[in-house]
């Protein structure tokens, strides 16, 4: 198997080895710190993508991309308990970390790979749903992303984005541009780790990813039919869905 290629990556100037290094050091500290940042809410926002699912054939298949220490599997098999997943990462570490959390789901147990997210080592036609959870602002070939997922997904399948953005129309845009400029690269930085990049890193991938209509957009002229969306928390996180036509 394979790891992403380096131009996959919104490296913001980092390397694809910055970038594995980066996310490998934080991998312990990840959770506690995205419980953080979020407020608590990051639970709550996996559970309303996991309500969103799409099965096609009972019990179904769930892909779950950049899937990380595996909350985003956890929240699906709470609502499908015998949904067959698999997750999908870039650093091992953090899968490394998925594995402990999965004693206590119902069976059948996730299988976790590394492998290419713009070459997915998949049959045509074989998950009934794909999703990816805080993560497609790292990937810039969006494109050649969309179209994997297309191939891999069922006829009438959904794929479905969940991510953070910031909408400089809220109410709240400056109060919300300064907790993350100013107050996540010192949580997750300095006060849960010394990794001041990766969390410089997150704020900038936040601040310039597309909103919410320019990614449905997105999923539109990638071919993915009647894209529709959720927007929670005052508009901070975006649910954005789009289905491969029957």
């Amino acid at each position: 198997m394979t790891l992403y290629s380096s131009a996959s990556l919104a490296t913001s100037g980092l390397s694809l080895i910055s970038i594995c290094n980066m996310f490998s050091n934080i991998a312990r500290r990840y959770d506690l710190a995205n419980h953080i940042i979020s407020l608590g809410r990051d639970h709550f926002w996996r559970l309303a993508l996991a309500r969103r699912l799409k099965i096609l054939t009972p019990p179904g298949r769930l892909l779950d991309l950049a899937t990380g220490t595996g909350d985003q599997i956890i929240a699906a098999k709470k609502i499908w308990p015998t949904l067959a997943v698999t997750g999908l990462d870039l650093t091992p570490a953090m899968l490394e970390l998925a594995a402990p959390k999965f004693k206590n789901i119902p069976p059948p147990a996730p299988e976790m790979i590394v492998d290419n997210i713009l070459a997915l080592s998949f049959d045509d036609q074989t998950f009934d749903s794909v999703s990816i959870s805080f993560a497609l602002r790292n990937i810039t070939q969006r494109r050649k992303l969309y179209q994997e997922v297309w191939r891999v997904l069922k006829p009438g399948g959904r794929f479905l984005v969940l991510e953070m953005f910031h909408d400089p129309q809220s109410p709240l845009a400056a109060l919300i541009s300064l907790y993350l400029k100013k107050m996540v690269p010192f949580l997750g930085g300095r006060l849960l780790s010394n990794e001041h990049e990766a969390y410089r890193y997150l704020t900038t991938s936040i601040l310039t990813f597309p909103q919410p209509r320019e990614l449905a957009a997105e999923l539109t002229e990638a071919g993915f039919s009647t894209p529709a969306g959720q927007i929670y928390t005052f508009n901070t996180v975006m649910l954005i869905w789009g289905e491969r036509p029957k």
